[in-house]
């Protein structure tokens, strides 16, 4: 029986609507009828599969869902289905309707059709179905058009059509590299505890960049070439390597290479398109960011989202800006949006938007630390896991965060240790303490917790190991810490020609030179201009860790010497000193500064060697009661009960090498 023999009795209502129906029809006209039988390929259909199979072959026969529905409920031919406004064919038709699906080509070609048509106007309530078609013909260009137009919100993704994604073959990931994402992505959903999806992601790119991605450049296909390239770099800087820096130099000259590669295409006029290009530049800046090249990072963000034209990407390239911009300057970026209660739904940061937004949490928890503001600090904490910020690739960031937090409202000396377990712990996801921007996050986390805690000696070691052009800061800090004022201030006034040297360490050492100086009686007029336009920078940007950095001592000595000239009425001013007053402070070796006199800083190595008090009174060219009141002076100092025990603390405390 062919769709234009189906018996069927009209509602006058439904004549009147469509007059292309005869009122004395007692015959579904042939294109409904084809209609009909393409609907039965799903088990229940609604609105969305009708106008889908109407758009292929409804044939021009004009027919709302509405009307459809009560042709096909009148008709007995459909009953309803599970849902409100949803319908089930009978499976009596079937039958009936076989010769209809066999005219049109059968199944599979009917399917293709579909498919076709639902490209050309997607439709993401049919993802289901669409995929698992598409995988039937290998359709991989629409698993990538998929993707794209989900923009990572995949929360409304059955569990089999993740699981199709995950399990995409070598072919479909080799010729739409970004499938290689949303595998990873698909098998981290699909993961049982927060580790698994970590690893999920990291194998699916480490494998591909190993195994997949590594011809890239030889891709006939510019967008290709371009997408399998940006994933090669993605997976390099996790692959293993053999010394330090290794994977992330690799990676960074495979972003040079794709630099170059896009610029000769596009000499040929082979150009890229803009999604490819805008993912490469999102990455790059984030590769830049690692290499803690914050200029390089924001230049690369901005290209990123000007040639975005999917929302992912501009919001991880918003992200990495936003946290490129708060490591390398003590301006609060603009359009930074407060803490959110949570991060989007879907992919969460094994996507670019999530991963976006966590870079955009951490640069606003960075600028908590920056005001001293501790409840959005906690805020920023509680919503970024340890787990989620290795998976985005910057762990040391939120650990660099916890370690300040430690210094200056926890314990100091609980900080450290937990600083080391942690760095231990998630050095298994990523050897960020061994790349440029978590080496120096976590070396100055590291001298904070230090300082505070009063091991001079080991935050020294800490400071030897930086790399050079960031350790004058953080050298003249332990100096003003361990009450060595001379030296700080020698230090601090090498600040202005010292190559390399960032913008905010210049700020610090001003600020650090002031207040050594103030401490050590030496300041004059021109270090008390320095110190009140440092401390009028610092509350115009609300800096304010950077005087938090400092002893006590330091920090009321600068207030006090400056105090008379700055605005009372500064609202700015009353938040510091309430904020000063919130930190933790208890055994602040700062707050009486030890401070060593010359002939002590020559005793104090001669007290670590066996030589007995006598044959240093005769070294030195003084008596043995001389020699003796200094050491006992010294043992007060470092209140230790023996010489044995004042060498030790003053080797911890940075006294003697």
């Amino acid at each position: 029986m062919t769709g234009a023999e189906l018996p069927l009795s009209i509602p006058r209502q439904l004549r009147d609507e469509h007059t292309d129906l005869a009122e004395s029809a007692l015959e579904i006209p042939a294109p409904l009828g084809r209609w009909v039988a393409v609907l039965t390929l799903w088990p229940v259909i609604d609105q969305h599969y009708h106008q889908l199979a109407a758009r292929c072959f409804g044939d021009g026969l004009a027919m709302e869902w509405k009307a459809f529905a009560l042709v096909v409920s009148r008709t007995g031919i459909a009953e309803p289905g599970p849902q409100p406004d949803t319908f089930v064919f009978r499976p009596e038709w079937a039958a009936a309707l076989e010769p209809e699906l066999e005219g049109l080509g059968g199944g599979q070609a009917i399917r293709t059709r579909l498919v076709e048509a639902w490209a050309e106007e997607p439709d993401l309530h049919l993802v289901d179905e669409i995929t698992a078609w598409a995988r039937g013909l290998s359709r991989w260009d629409l698993f990538e058009r998929v993707w794209l137009l989900l923009g990572e919100q995949t929360t409304g993704l059955s569990r089999p059509t993740l699981e199709v994604f995950r399990d995409l073959p070598l072919e479909a990931r080799y010729t739409h590299p970004i499938l290689t994402w949303a595998s990873g992505a698909a098998a981290s959903l699909l993961a049982g505890t927060p580790r698994q999806e970590s690893e999920a992601v990291l194998q699916r790119l480490m494998l591909d960049s190993a195994m997949l991605h590594a011809d890239w450049s030889v891709r006939e296909h510019s967008d290709e070439a371009v997408s399998a390239g940006t994933f090669r770099m993605i997976g390099e800087r996790r692959l293993p390597s053999t010394r330090v820096g290794q994977s992330l130099e690799a990676a960074w000259r495979t972003k040079q290479e794709v630099d170059a590669f896009i610029d000769a295409r596009s000499r040929q006029g082979r150009s890229p398109g803009r999604t490819p290009q805008a993912i490469f530049r999102a990455f790059s800046a984030r590769l830049a960011l690692f290499r803690h090249d914050p200029l390089g990072a924001v230049e690369e963000a901005r290209w990123a989202t000007i040639l975005a034209d999917w929302e992912p990407v501009a919001v991880i390239a918003s992200g990495v800006d936003a946290l490129a911009r708060s490591l390398s300057s003590d301006d609060e970026p603009s359009g930074l949006p407060a803490a959110p209660a949570a991060l989007d739904d879907g992919l969460g940061v094994r996507g670019l938007r999530g991963m976006g937004q966590l870079y955009a949490l951490l640069a606003l928890g960075n600028h908590a630390v920056r005001r001293l503001d501790r409840d959005a600090l906690e805020d920023v904490l509680a919503l970024v896991s340890a787990d989620e910020a290795a998976l985005a690739g910057v762990w040391s960031v939120r650990a660099a965060l916890v370690a300040w937090q430690s210094a200056l409202w926890g314990d100091p000396e609980l900080g450290v240790s937990t600083l080391a377990a942690e760095v231990q712990r998630l050095s298994m996801l990523g050897r960020e303490q061994d790349e440029p921007l978590g080496e120096a996050l976590l070396a100055r986390a590291r001298v904070g917790l230090l300082t505070r805690a009063g091991a001079f000696g080991a935050a020294t070691q800490v400071v030897d190991a930086m790399p050079a052009h960031l350790r004058l800061a953080s050298r003249a800090l332990v100096h003003v810490w361990a009450g060595q004022y001379a030296q700080a201030v020698r230090l601090a006034d090498a600040g202005p020609y010292e190559e390399g040297l960032e913008t905010t360490d210049r700020h610090r050492l001003a600020l650090l030179r002031s207040g050594a100086a103030l401490l050590d009686g030496s300041a004059d007029d021109a270090m008390r201009r320095d110190a009140l336009r440092e401390l009028n920078r610092l509350l115009a940007t609300s800096s304010f860790a950077h005087l938090a950095l400092l002893p006590t001592a330091a920090r009321e000595a600068l207030l006090t010497a400056c105090g008379p000239e700055l605005d009372a009425a500064d609202p700015r001013l009353g938040v510091l000193r309430e904020r000063l007053a919130g930190l933790n402070d208890s055994g602040d070796g700062g707050a009486r500064p030890l401070h060593l006199t010359e002939r002590e800083t020559v005793l104090l190595p001669l007290l670590a060697t066996d030589e007995s008090v006598p044959d240093i009174a005769r070294r030195l060219h003084v008596s043995v009661n001389t020699v003796r009141k200094q050491v006992v002076t010294l043992r007060e100092k470092f209140q230790a009960d023996s010489r044995a025990e004042l060498v030790r603390r003053a080797r911890t405390y940075g006294a003697l090498p």
